[in-house]
């Protein structure tokens, strides 16, 4: 079954609504030319590392007879990989047909602090489905992207409509419905409260939010065709979403893969006693943009008017006389819930040069989940607010914003990467995979870690003096 892409990929500032690149196919050609002479020279790069390495010896070179996404990292380099693509492909496609796809409403039951009054009517989370055709009894896991970008902007704030999740999106979703459907894998795209076909309010990150998430993992890893096991992964508010799932989660939820999403709305506009401009007007842009704005859609939530007032309460509060987190705050702070509930597996994604969603989100959360038992794995490269395997968006990094790692940092792997990692946490296929970080520095060495910083690294602290002091009350966080 063929398949239109959504332009739409997550947001950048408030919301990222994707540039349509004029790439020609020279373009292409040279990018993919590079991406090939790259990848070879990433692995070499690799055995370079400080710490835990991954130097091996010449004996070894050879002797790897396992699958082929069983292939050890320092030997991947000699593995046929598709060269000539924007997006990392697997070396052997999968061989199952793809069936059309179905529509579901779930329904979600709320608590009453949830269930508000300008919403009538029942709460339903709309989610499509992917399913690969597969011998009767055979059951499958699922890979699900949720956010509130489809059918996003249009009759609101923010220019054409995109995409329904009806059609399998440009971030996550068409990536996951050409690479991992035919390999017997499910896919599943649901839009967020609020958004899409989704009813209720949109109470972008909150717990009614959350809610609606942990209900359609519930959902998908009962269903008949299932075999229980569902993963997460997205890209910015799409990866959010996975650690929204994680917060309260399912016995179904195995594994989320965050792309560059954040650990809390706190932690995105406020960190070192600095502030963002744009926490002013998020939720507001988030409303306007997927509320149409026409009487057929007449919906207003409590949220609709509290989520706006926050960022300026704050403020004010802390300018004049100071301001403690309000429950508005804590209610959209995802990771403590994570380190205390969520016993699945997490694959950290992260870009370096990421000005959006920071890099400040993953580490030290890497090391926070490891300390609290939680399987986990990261790869952050010199990249900004982008997928490991997109040369055409890495090439376009200007000096000291990541360029001089190019085209190093592409990582035509990624696909190989995932599909292990989802292999063990959704089929039980293969040995658990270990902890590590793959890091790469700005001269596009790329590095393996047991955690990030290094745990022996020697710190060097400046005492900056009394020139920098400054005064005026601050928010505590």
């Amino acid at each position: 079954m063929a398949a239109d892409t959504s332009l739409i990929e997550e947001d950048v500032l408030v919301a990222e609504i994707v540039e349509v690149l004029p790439n020609g196919s020279r373009r292409e050609l040279n990018i993919s030319m590079i991406s090939t002479i790259a990848v070879s020279i990433v692995f070499l790069l690799m055995a370079m590392s400080f710490g835990k390495t991954i130097i091996h010896d010449s004996n070894q070179e050879g002797s790897f007879s396992g699958e082929w996404w069983e292939t050890p990292l320092h030997q991947r380099h000699k593995m046929d990989l598709p060269m000539d693509l924007m997006r990392a492909q697997l070396p052997e496609n999968g061989t199952l047909e793809v069936k059309p796809y179905t529509e579901h409403f779930i329904e979600v039951e709320l608590p009453l602090e949830e269930q508000d009054a300008g919403t009538p009517g029942d709460d339903l989370m709309h989610v499509a489905l992917w399913l690969p055709d597969v011998e009767e009894g055979v059951k499958v896991p699922v890979i699900m992207t949720i956010h509130p970008y489809y059918d996003f902007g249009g009759e609101g704030i923010l220019g054409e409509d995109s995409s329904p999740n009806t059609v399998p999106d440009g971030g996550v979703g068409k990536w996951v419905y050409d690479t991992f459907v035919p390999h017997g894998y499910a896919l599943a795209q649901a839009s967020t409260f609020g958004t899409g076909q989704s009813t209720h309010c949109q109470d972008v990150k909150g717990l009614g939010e959350q809610i609606g998430i942990q209900a359609v993992v519930e959902w998908l890893g009962q269903q008949e065709w299932s075999n229980g096991n569902v993963g997460l992964m997205g890209k910015s508010y799409a990866g959010t979403t996975n650690w929204e799932a994680a917060q309260n989660p399912s016995e179904h939820l195995k594994t989320i893969v965050p792309i560059s999403g954040s650990i809390g709305v706190q932690e995105m506009f406020y960190r070192n006693g600095s502030s963002e401009s744009r926490a002013m007007v998020y939720d507001a842009l988030y409303e306007g943009a997927t509320a149409d704005a026409t009487f057929d859609d007449t919906r207003m939530c409590t949220d609709d008017i509290i989520g706006p007032l926050n960022p300026l309460t704050t403020w004010a509060g802390a300018e004049f006389g100071g301001s403690k987190w309000s429950k508005y705050w804590e209610e959209r702070r995802h990771l403590p819930d994570v380190l205390e509930n969520y016993r699945g597996s997490v694959y950290l994604v992260w870009g370096l040069q990421d000005w959006n969603v920071d890099p400040y989100h993953a580490f030290p959360t890497y090391q926070m989940m490891i300390d609290a038992g939680i399987n986990a794995r990261a790869i952050a490269g010199q990249w900004a607010h982008n997928y490991p395997d997109q040369p055409d968006r890495h090439s376009e990094l200007s000096s000291g914003y990541g360029k001089e790692a190019y085209p190093n940092m592409s990582r035509m792997d990624w696909a190989v990467e995932l599909f292990g990692w989802f292999n063990y946490y959704l089929k039980d296929i293969g040995d658990e995979p270990e902890p590590m970080v793959q890091i790469q520095t700005n001269d596009g060495r790329w590095h393996v870690e047991e955690t990030w910083p290094p745990e022996d690294m020697t710190w060097d602290l400046q005492d900056i003096g009394t020139n920098w002091l400054i005064t005026g009350s601050s928010v505590n966080g």
